[in-house]
């Protein structure tokens, strides 16, 4: 065995874990998290120049994830003279890592290599969190079609697994076992960011004031990117993780003003400044994952004077709640603001209920109308009697002018004539 081989297998038999001014071997496509306090609240990472690592400031701490360690990010790292030296791990030992990617556009690389003058045999195995079974994986599996790639046969012993991009269903437990003895274990967590509710002033007027939230239901779910936006709408950032470990937790970062917000999180009034945030995943007290997302927001336009922008408000839902770790930041609306925003919504949901009134009773006065137009139009009966009856006359005496004597006698014959009788009656 050469000398370069011998103190290879020398430093690459330690862990991963990061240590204060020793060398670290981490694995190619890994993830490396630091963190440095400072009691002025200045902590500033020294990184090396082709290192590009990601950043959040909470509170006193600064908080560095070194995604995707590749060769680029080797060097040292340096805050507040605490010194960490990372080199790439040039085979796989026996470890397990935990990994956090984004539900899209990102991409993950599973380090499986061993160091021998002979060629080895590795196999892979993938078990979802969601399932008991596990699945052996070969070359194009047919479950991730084109987006894995893996040679199982290799002269340099390198049997490496890339997945890109990375899907919500990706998430699982993917071993390699490279043959006789060596083990490697990575867990990967998938992460995604949602926004709920479009018409959310609406749903807080009934749920706050009518308790009505089940008769109208106005929320939907779609991905951040996606969504058009207009200032003073209602948003609800929702952070998932397709797998729940202990110690994780989860929290919204405003990277422009570096707040964190507790998961999920409910913006009011959203404004223009507002657009860039991102979803952090915390494990063990060490920043694993920080997934951008950004809102779509336009802004109003009219015809006349701008109004004043609206203030943002940032409501914590009923599973939000304050956590010791990092430290949460909050904007309060002021009391005079929240008894505008109470008098509108009130006003909203008068309106609202105005307008179902008129609506019900419009209905009602045309099936009224109805009814009378189809009374007038019903067909009557009626009943016609007729009866035709004699009626016998007599013809008067007649006096004779000149002596007072009747020209006529009693014998004389009597008047017949017919006389009809009719009547209607309509019902």
């Amino acid at each position: 065995m050469s000398v370069r081989l011998f103190l290879c297998l020398f430093f690459c038999s330690g862990g991963s874990t990061v240590s204060n001014g020793q060398l670290t071997q981490i694995a190619q496509g890994s993830d490396v998290s630091l963190n440095c306090l400072s009691s002025s609240g200045q902590a500033r990472w020294e990184v090396p120049p082709l290192s590009t690592p990601m950043r959040v400031n909470l509170g006193q701490t600064e908080y560095l994830l070194i995604k995707d360690f590749q060769q680029q990010s080797e060097g040292q790292y340096v805050c507040n003279n605490k010194t960490t030296k990372l080199e790439l791990k040039c085979a796989s030992t026996n470890d397990e890592t935990v990994l956090f990617r984004a539900s899209q556009g990102d991409s993950l690389f599973l380090f499986c290599k061993g160091l021998s003058s002979s060629s080895l045999m590795a196999t892979w195995s993938w078990r979802p969190h969601h399932s008991d079974h596990s699945t052996h994986l070969g070359q194009n599996s047919a479950l991730f079609g084109n987006r894995l790639s893996l040679s199982l046969s290799n002269k340099d012993n390198d049997f490496s697994l890339t997945i890109s991009p990375t899907a919500w269903n990706d998430s699982g437990r993917y071993e390699c076992q490279l043959k006789p003895k060596t083990r490697t274990v990575f867990e990967l967590v998938v992460v995604r960011g949602t926004l709920t509710g479009l018409l959310l002033k609406l749903k807080f007027c009934l749920s706050e004031h009518l308790n009505l939230l089940n008769f109208l239901s106005v929320s939907s779910t779609v991905h951040t990117d996606r969504q058009q936006l207009t200032e003073g709408d209602n948003v609800t950032l929702q952070c998932e993780v397709s797998h729940e470990l202990q110690s994780v937790r989860l929290y919204w970062i405003n990277t422009e003003t570096q707040q964190n917000f507790s998961n999920p999180l409910q913006l009011r009034n959203v404004m223009m400044g507002q657009r860039n945030w991102a979803c952090a995943a915390f494990h063990s007290s060490k920043l694993k994952a920080l997934i951008p997302l950004t809102l779509n927001i336009s802004q109003t336009l009219s015809a006349t004077a701008r109004s004043p922008t609206p203030t943002p408000q940032y409501l914590p839902t009923d599973e939000s709640k304050r956590t010791n770790s990092p430290e949460d930041l909050r904007t309060t609306p002021s009391s005079q603001e929240v008894r505008q925003q109470d008098f509108i919504l009130l006003c909203v949901c008068t309106g609202f209920f105005f307008i179902l009134t008129v609506l019900i009773g419009a209905a009602c006065w045309r099936k009224r109308i109805k009814e009378r137009m189809e009374s007038s139009t019903r067909v009557r009966e009626v009943t016609y009697a007729e009866v035709k009856f004699k009626q016998r006359s007599e013809t008067p005496d007649v006096t004779s002018p000149e002596c007072g004597l009747p020209l006529n006698s009693n014998n004389a014959p009597a008047e017949e004539k017919d006389v009809i009788y009719a009547s209607v009656k309509s019902m």
